[in-house]
């Protein structure tokens, strides 16, 4: 009876590992710290991004990076506080829930109409604690805003000559300090000022 148990609290933890490889809440990726890339990810234009148990938070042993398989491409590291994910009934072992980068054999072979496996993410949009965005989907979001501030995006945009998109670009670029991502055409318009104001004094 109590190997019956057992047998069932395995099978049980095999499942629940099967499936996080596949299935992982943004929760779940909070305890990273780091990501850790084995190749050049520039040659990689998508990877397949899926979650499995470690017995340790940082760093892969040889032998388990051979069991996941040689296109294993990168892994995330957690913090010192992480908690496990579960514990081993049968060796009393802590297991670490981690995220891990790969492809399978023919990956680009097979997907190479504009299609991709449902878990492909880009890996310059992999970071921790944050899940990658997927190759197929464009970079395109949907607010609602209050008609007072619709209005004066429509009164600067004129003003500015410019699109509703550059606009929301240079806002954002500057809230979350990415000054790489404000449009060329404000960049132009800064500098015509600032050069206006030298000439001025």
């Amino acid at each position: 009876m109590q190997r019956m148990a057992l047998y069932d609290t395995i099978k049980k933890l095999i499942n629940q590992r099967t499936e996080k490889m596949a299935f992982f809440k943004l929760e779940d990726l909070k305890p990273e710290a780091k990501i850790v890339w084995l190749k050049d990810m520039s040659q990689y234009p998508w990877v397949r991004e899926g979650m499995t148990d470690f017995t340790s938070k940082q760093g892969i042993s040889k032998s388990r990076q051979a069991q996941i398989g040689p296109e294993l491409v990168g892994y995330a590291e957690l913090e010192e506080d992480a908690p496990p994910g579960f514990i081993d009934p049968a060796t009393g072992r802590k297991h670490y829930y981690r995220r891990i980068f790969m492809l399978r054999d023919g990956d680009y072979k097979n997907y190479n109409d504009g299609t991709y496996p449902s878990e492909a993410v880009e890996p310059e949009t992999v970071e921790p604690k944050v899940k990658g965005l997927s190759p197929g989907k464009k970079a395109q979001i949907a607010v609602r805003i209050p008609r007072s501030l619709l209005q004066k995006l429509n009164r600067h945009i004129q003003i500015m000559e410019m699109s509703q998109t550059e606009v929301v670009v240079s806002a954002l670029s500057k809230y979350l300090d990415s000054q790489e991502d404000i449009p060329l055409i404000e960049r132009i318009v800064k500098i015509e000022e600032r050069l206006a104001q030298l000439e001025g004094q």
